[in-house]
Formats: structure tokens, C-alpha cells, sequence
């Protein structure tokens, strides 16, 4: 055997340790023997007896080293790893990136009947978010991680579904101002706990916990940190925990899309800025909140301006806001200033690749460029970021006719039919998703069943400019142009000014040369 390779094999199998602990013990008890056995006039062979048994088990204690392994979980034997010929570099580059691949198990809330799931869920998202800034760690995206929250998979399911090596997953207790976190990372691979931490404190020590859990793992895994990771990770976004736990709250309404649950995600931010007037996270969260609410119900330019300036205040707290960014391409994407908005999403997405929702204005920007081959990259790419985002199957059926690309077309269409039931079970006030569902109630030839569903978002929002003008897009898909033509006025008159995107909406494709809608575009 090649001696390097001699040495690194008695290393996996953990034979030094025990190998100095033994002679360690042995000369301690040899010594101990030389003071004790005279005293009591024993004969000479019974040192010399001694001698010889330390002796023979030391080569007995290397065998029992090498054969076994001791872990928290008892004695196993350890496996036997296959001497290889080199593989090719990127054989190699895959199972590196696997075995240093972690992912953090949604926290489980032990206390469900105070309905704190948004707090638990909520710090796992915050610990991601912090571990995430480490080039050397290939972490799991919280959409990937979300979607194992309760599972009854085991351990090493869990890690081959995820191709991670270390599972980082824990519980939280939390009683009024009381706090309990525990948390174990896991050798997926050995099927061991490197640790099990539990963290007891109040709310205001939640900073220094999730502080603590993070470096916790950067230690266990060995990682060297750049001067300006170890400052990313003891970061802190707020010092007031009741700040804090008030952003966690109105981020969990945040994309819930409904109008209601907008505006009490703009309330709940308002509070948390209320208590730091300095948290740019939060400033961040209202101008998502502000700019979803016009581009999807309510085209009052108040809350256009107010989406710029709470995204423009996040980026003097924090310059490197990748939330306040996509927020504020959102803004430019609605005034029509596409340039601008298309440097705002680059640099949210630069910030951070996980941002589902700079994806998706990237996305709809393409689009209006007359770029959808790029625009489906950018949806799909979202959608594996945030699968429960409905919105993008209908911008992604609109850009795969637009190229007509059937195959991908009659996909997503397939996959929304499976999708927006189960959705709206969960969500049955959602009008804008009853409306999706309708238009793909129409491309699958179920009409009658696409009328209900329009109906049903009528019923829940008629005012709404958004239900409004997309009724005007489901007539026109329907050919009936006269009543589409009626609704898009309607809409128009009422506030909707986003023009670029009726000119290049497919589902109004059919009115293009009718006088009336060309006119509605002139009047501008």
C-alpha cells in the first residue's frame, strides 16, 4: 500500500486517537504499578507480567481501532472503502460537492397552539440566509428545505433526497418572552451527531443563538472563513427582538398574494420599522409588499411611490439588499423604465442567487424585450425557488405559445391542472389564482369549468384592476373581442397604465387590429 495513502486510511478509521489514548493508560498504570507493587513486597514477575499484557494490547487495541468505530449512537464497524484508480475531474467534482453539501431541516415548533410556525420557520430561514454567504459551503435554498418541513423521512432519506452530507435540524419552544432552540448537525454519511446543542434564554437572545449556531457549524466543518465572511456571519440585521419577530410575522403574509394579506403584510412591516427605524430588512419587505400590491390589485401610484422610496431607504441601511433591489426592479418594471429595471434585478440576483422574485421581474422584463427564451429560464428558475408561486405558470404558458414551443406549452399546462387545485384547497380566497386556473381550464378545453373559475374571482375581488383586465384577456382567448375590448377599457379608465405589457401580452394578441384597441393604446 502507498504510505500516504496508509496514513490517510488509519485516519478515516480513527486509529491514532485511541491508539495514544492506550499508551497513554498503559504508562500510567505502568507507573503507578513501579510505586505500588514494592510497597506491598510483590515478586518481580508480576511487573514483568504487566509489562508483557500492555505490551500485547497495544497491537490488540489497533486492531479493535481499525475494525470498529465508537459513535454516539454505539459500537460500528467500519466500512470498507474501495482503493480505486483515479476517476475523471468532474466524477471527482460531483461527490466533493455532495459530501460538503448542507441543508438545514425546517426547525420544528413544539408550542403549535400559540400559531408560531412563522417564527420557527422563520429562523431557519434566517440561519440559511447567514450560512449562505460562505462560498466554501454549498448550502441548500430555503424553497428546497421548505419542502421537507414535517417530514417522516429518516435521516439518510432525507440527505440522499437532498444530496447532502450534514443535516442541521432542531425544534423550537417558545413560551411569551421565553425561549428553548435545539438543534444536532448530522454526518449523513456516518449517520452520526456531531453535535447536540440545546440554547435556553429570552427572545432578545435569539441573535446571539442563531450567532452561535452558525459559527457552531463552521467550526464542526472545518471551514475557513475570508475576513469579510466572518463579518457577514455575526451580522445582525436588528438589535430588537420584538422588531424582529414582527418582520418574521409580515413576512409570512408577504407572498400569500391575496390583497388582504398584502396589507396586513405592509402593516406588520410599518411596526417593525416603527421599533428600528434603521432595519433595512424590513424597509425591503414593505416595498415587496407595496409594489405586489399595485402590480397585482391596486394600481394607486401611492403605493408605486411608496414600494421606491421604502426600497431606496433599505439600500442606505444595507447596500447589499438583495430584497430592496428586486423590489425596486418591480418599481422600474411599472414605470416602464426597463434599462433601469434590468440592473436592479441583475444586482438583487448577484447579491443573492436564491432570489425567487428578481427571477421572476427578470423574467417578465425578457418578455416585454421579446427575449422568452431567456424569460422561461428566468420562470422556471424561480418556480424551483418557489414552487408554491402561482403567478409563474401563467407567465410561463404566455411565453411557451408566444415561442411556440407546444411540448413545453402542453407541459406547464399540465403541470398548473395539477398544481392550482391543491393550491386553492389550501387558499380558496386566493381570486388571482382562481383566475390561472381558469385560463388553464381554457387551454385544456374545459370551458364551462374555466367560466366557474372566473366567476369565483369576480366574486371575491370585483373592483380589482388586475381581475378586471385578465377577464379581458380570458374573452379575448375566447374570441369574443367586443366584451375583451369592454373590460380593457374599463380597466384602463380606472388606473391600469402599463402599456408596454398589453402591447405584448399573447392572450391579447387577437385584438391587435381591432380599431378600438388600438385606439385604447393611442389615448394613452
Amino acid at each position: 500500500m502507498n504510505f500516504k495513502k496508509y496514513i490517510a486510511e488509519l485516519k478515516r478509521r480513527n486509529v491514532f486517537k485511541p491508539a495514544i489514548a492506550y499508551l497513554v493508560a498503559a504508562w500510567v498504570i505502568a507507573e503507578v504499578a513501579s510505586v505500588v507493587l514494592p510497597t506491598f513486597d510483590a515478586p518481580p514477575y508480576l511487573m514483568k507480567t504487566l509489562i508483557i499484557i500492555l505490551i500485547i494490547g497495544f497491537p490488540i487495541n489497533l486492531i479493535i481501532a481499525w475494525i470498529y468505530e465508537f459513535t454516539p449512537k454505539g459500537i460500528k464497524k467500519t466500512e470498507t472503502v474501495e482503493t480505486a484508480a483515479p476517476t475523471v475531474s468532474n466524477t471527482d467534482h460531483t461527490l466533493g460537492k455532495i459530501n460538503k453539501k448542507l441543508a438545514v431541516i425546517p426547525f420544528r415548533n413544539i408550542n403549535k397552539e400559540n400559531g408560531s410556525d412563522y417564527f420557527s420557520d422563520g429562523l431557519t430561514e434566517e440561519i440559511i440566509i447567514r450560512l449562505s454567504g460562505i462560498k466554501k459551503l454549498e448550502i441548500a435554498s430555503r424553497n428546497t428545505s421548505m419542502r421537507y418541513k414535517n417530514s417522516d423521512l429518516d435521516i439518510v432519506s432525507l440527505g440522499r433526497e437532498l444530496q447532502a452530507r450534514y443535516l442541521l435540524q432542531g425544534t423550537v419552544r417558545r413560551h411569551n418572552d421565553d425561549l428553548r432552540i435545539s438543534t444536532e448537525l448530522i454526518d449523513v454519511e456516518k449517520d452520526t451527531d456531531l453535535w447536540a446543542e440545546i440554547y435556553s434564554g429570552k427572545m432578545a437572545d435569539v441573535f446571539v443563538i442563531q450567532e452561535k449556531v452558525s459559527k457552531k457549524i463552521v467550526k464542526s466543518l472545518e471551514l475557513k472563513l475570508t475576513a469579510k465572511e466572518e463579518v457577514a456571519l455575526s451580522k445582525r440585521a436588528t438589535m430588537n427582538s420584538e422588531a424582529f419577530d414582527t418582520y418574521l410575522k409580515a413576512r409570512e403574509f408577504l407572498f400569500r398574494y391575496t390583497k388582504s394579506y398584502l396589507l396586513l403584510a405592509i402593516d406588520l412591516f410599518q411596526n417593525a420599522i416603527d421599533l428600528d427605524p434603521e432595519y433595512a430588512a424590513a424597509y425591503a419587505g414593505m416595498s415587496e409588499a407595496c409594489g405586489m400590491l399595485y402590480e397585482t390589485h391596486d394600481k394607486n401610484q401611492v403605493w408605486l411611490e411608496k414600494a421606491e422610496e421604502t426600497s431606496l431607504k433599505a439600500l442606505i441601511y444595507d447596500p447589499g439588499s438583495s430584497e430592496a433591489y428586486g423590489a425596486l426592479g418591480l418599481v422600474y418594471y411599472n414605470k416602464n423604465l426597463l434599462d433601469e429595471a434590468l440592473i436592479s434585478v441583475q444586482k438583487a440576483i448577484s447579491f443573492n442567487p436564491d432570489n425567487f422574485f428578481a427571477y421572476w421581474i427578470r423574467g417578465r422584463l425578457y418578455r416585454i424585450m421579446d427575449r422568452d427564451t431567456e424569460a422561461v429560464v428566468d420562470y422556471n428558475k424561480a418556480l424551483d425557488l418557489k414552487d408554491d408561486f402561482h403567478t409563474i405558470y401563467g407567465d410561463l404558458q404566455m411565453s411557451y405559445e408566444k415561442l411556440e414551443d407546444k411540448e413545453m406549452l402542453e407541459d406547464t399546462i399540465q403541470r398548473a391542472a395539477i398544481f392550482y387545485p391543491n393550491y386553492l384547497m389550501r387558499n380558496p380566497d386566493d381570486a388571482r389564482a382562481h383566475q390561472f386556473y381558469a385560463f388553464t381550464l381554457k387551454r385544456l378545453g374545459r370551458i364551462d369549468e374555466a367560466k366557474k373559475e372566473m366567476n369565483i374571482a369576480l366574486e371575491l375581488n370585483p373592483n380589482d384592476l388586475i381581475i378586471n383586465y385578465n377577464l379581458a384577456c380570458f374573452y379575448a382567448l375566447l374570441d369574443d373581442k367586443k366584451t375583451a375590448i369592454e373590460c380593457l377599457k374599463r380597466t384602463i379608465d380606472n388606473g391600469f397604465r402599463n402599456f408596454e405589457y398589453i402591447k405584448h401580452d399573447p392572450d391579447l394578441y387577437s385584438l391587435r387590429e381591432e380599431a378600438d384597441f388600438i385606439k385604447l393604446l393611442e389615448g394613452k
